[in-house]
């Protein structure tokens, strides 16, 4: 195990099974131009949608969490000027091409980098780490004033999740497996992402989801029944049931 992935008495950091998958054999699905992608299917292109449609390509954007250098690739094909930042720097396939900073984003990382961005990325990230709302207050540091913040992070309140808390009081993405392969420590909810947001100083533009939490549960009717009349009865906007949540923040054009 790596020695980083051993929890302390400071901070927990889960990253061996993290650092091994690189090295697994790569599916059709899971990569871009050969570069290993950690989220589910299609993510990666609806957040680089989601960019194109809120700043313009030529914008400086720091890709957090940048694992093999997959969304950092694509975000610089589509035209943006790009720094990559992650904790495993031997995981990052882009050295020499994209510029690259090792952080651990537990810490007080916003004093690694010399200058401010107009984007952050931070792909399926927050889960992995202990304090969002430090983590939200690094990236409103690192913004210049009106720039943007694009966020994902599996979703807690979709319909599946919800009926697998009732069941057995774990959410969707955060059974003991996930917590120890693919460190999921921290889930947020859609309550809770909203303070933490407000709470950082960012405007909240917009707040969606993406993915079928259905896609993955054939044969386990119980629970789809389940979470097919929660999803009847539920408030929850029908935008916000998705596998994924997704949202676009924006620092006042006023800050500091």
């Amino acid at each position: 195990m790596d020695e980083r992935s051993v929890p302390n008495h400071e901070e927990v950091i889960r990253i061996d099974t993290y650092i091994a998958a690189t090295d697994d054999p790569i599916e059709d699905n899971d990569h871009y131009k050969g570069l290993r992608i950690h989220s589910v299917k299609g993510l990666h292109e609806f957040v680089a949608g989601k960019i194109l449609e809120t700043f313009p390509p030529g914008s400086t954007v720091l890709d957090l969490g940048s694992g093999t250098g997959a969304m950092s690739l694509r975000l610089s094909d589509i035209g943006f000027r790009v720094t990559a930042a992650d904790i495993v720097p031997e995981n990052f396939k882009l050295h020499g091409k994209i510029p690259f900073r090792n952080v651990n984003l537990n810490d007080t990382f916003s004093h690694s980098f010399d200058s401010r961005f107009k984007g952050i990325v931070a792909i399926e990230i927050i889960e992995h780490l202990e304090n969002p709302r430090r983590f939200l207050r690094e990236c409103y540091k690192l913004l210049s004033p009106g720039g943007v913040f694009v966020m994902s992070t599996p979703n807690i309140d979709n319909p599946i999740s919800k009926a697998s808390f009732v069941r057995d009081g774990t959410f969707q993405w955060y059974l003991d497996f996930d917590y120890e392969h693919q460190g999921h420590i921290m889930p947020i909810s859609q309550w809770l992402l909203r303070k933490c947001i407000t709470e950082s100083g960012f405007d909240l533009l917009w707040m969606g989801s993406f993915g079928d939490p259905f896609a993955n549960m054939e044969g386990w009717w119980k629970i789809r029944f389940f979470a097919l009349l929660l999803r009847f009865v539920s408030k929850t906007d029908r935008s916000l049931n998705g596998e994924i949540m997704v949202v676009v923040l924006r620092k006042p054009a006023g800050a500091k």
